[in-house]
């Protein structure tokens, strides 16, 4: 008798099992229809509704892809996947890729690499052609000596060039760096600092800022170091998170600048004040007389 029970069950669980697959498969279907029969990313069926998929969020009825860290140079296409832009590498995207250490060169004489880029130029004697790759040999542009190669221009004039980012010098010939972050003091947004890099620049987050996502895009929100533990508070303190910064107040009890705390002494009454003189004297060893 409990060896026919037991089938009975067995056979039960397996048609109910096949009722919730069926009934899941029918579910999927009509997501489907709701989108011209095209199945949406990040959109996953529950039984008799259809929502975002673990991992994705709602924006606007739209399954967005959610990625803990944040891509800093691309875009978040699937959960904790970032797609780079072009010369950016790296799970968040943040790692310049070096171009010009290919083996196959992508200039014909010399490269500079860059933030997220590269540069072409030519040896001495040379000129860049308008394709930005090939460098040309010219008789009037090596009597030039120029350090990064010529131009002809109207009237046969020749003149030295220099590569985006440098300028020439006093002597016409070689090329220095462009300080853009000095030249131009809005390049970077707000809480980010202009770093000058040879040929280019960089923006970064400025002390007390870490790069985070906000509203969509790579910005730098507070590092918050009360929450990381990267204060200098004294264990006898509280950690006051500030934007961009932090303070420390000594506890309850407690004397100092926060970063050095000890304890505050209570103030004695007068009657306890004048029985510690009282015993003071009584205490005071006699002098020897001479």
């Amino acid at each position: 008798m409990m060896e026919i029970s037991r089938r009975v069950f067995v056979v039960m669980l397996h048609f109910i099992g096949l009722s919730v697959a069926r009934h899941h498969n029918r579910s999927g279907e009509d997501a489907l229809e709701h989108t011209g029969g095209r199945a949406l990313p990040g959109l996953c069926s529950y039984g008799q509704t259809t929502s975002c998929c673990l991992g994705w969020r709602n924006v606007n009825g739209i399954c967005e892809p959610v990625c803990k860290k944040s891509c800093v140079n691309g875009k978040c296409v699937r959960p904790d996947k970032c797609l780079c832009s072009t010369g950016y590498k790296g799970p968040q995207c943040d790692e310049d890729v070096n171009e010009c250490g290919f083996l196959e060169r992508p200039c014909s004489q010399r490269c500079m690499n860059t933030h997220g880029s590269y540069r072409c130029y030519c040896d001495p004697g040379y000129t860049l052609s308008a394709d930005g790759y090939t460098c040309t040999r010219e008789a009037a542009c090596f009597s030039l000596r120029c350090q990064f190669g010529c131009q002809m221009e109207g009237g046969g004039a020749v003149r030295c060039l220099c590569p985006p980012g440098l300028h020439l010098a006093a002597d016409n010939k070689t090329c220095e760096d462009v300080d853009e972050c000095r030249r131009d003091a809005h390049l970077c947004r707000a809480r980010q600092t202009c770093k000058n890099t040879f040929g280019s620049f960089v923006c970064v987050c400025q002390d007390g800022f870490v790069i985070g996502t906000l509203q969509g895009s790579a910005q730098c929100r507070d590092k918050d170091e009360c929450l990381t533990g990267s204060h200098q508070c004294s264990h006898l303190a509280q950690c006051v998170n500030t934007d961009g910064s932090y303070t420390c107040q000594c506890s309850e009890g407690y004397s100092g600048n926060g970063r050095t705390c000890w304890p505050r002494r209570a103030p004695q009454p007068r009657s306890a004040m004048y029985f510690n003189y009282r015993l003071s004297k009584r205490t005071k060893p006699k002098l020897p007389s001479s």
